[in-house]
């Protein structure tokens, strides 16, 4: 299975979720650290949950990270979040 599928499922199963964007965006790394040809390196994660309510953004972040730890392993190099409640998504 894909790597993005992946992430999504665990997302799935793991938060009431109001949006959920995934982007790979390794290519755009070439030449970086972390980049491997071909691999699943970087990507880019917007998710929009009232499950985050009582969490920092720091917290949020740190959810996250221990639910796909198992890819962190395998190969993905770095994430860049979004990760809001409804109420701060439609601030924005």
């Amino acid at each position: 299975m894909k790597r993005k599928l992946k992430i999504k499922k665990i997302l799935k199963q793991n938060f009431n979720l109001k949006f959920c964007e995934i982007e790979d965006i390794s290519e755009s790394h070439r030449g970086h650290a972390g980049f491997i040809e071909g691999k699943e390196t970087h990507f880019s994660i917007f998710v929009v949950s009232d499950d985050f309510k009582n969490l920092t953004r720091v917290g949020r972040q740190r959810v996250l990270n221990n639910l796909i730890s198992d890819e962190f392993k395998n190969d993905l190099h770095a994430v860049t979040y979004t990760l809001l409640t409804s109420e701060e998504f439609k601030k924005t």
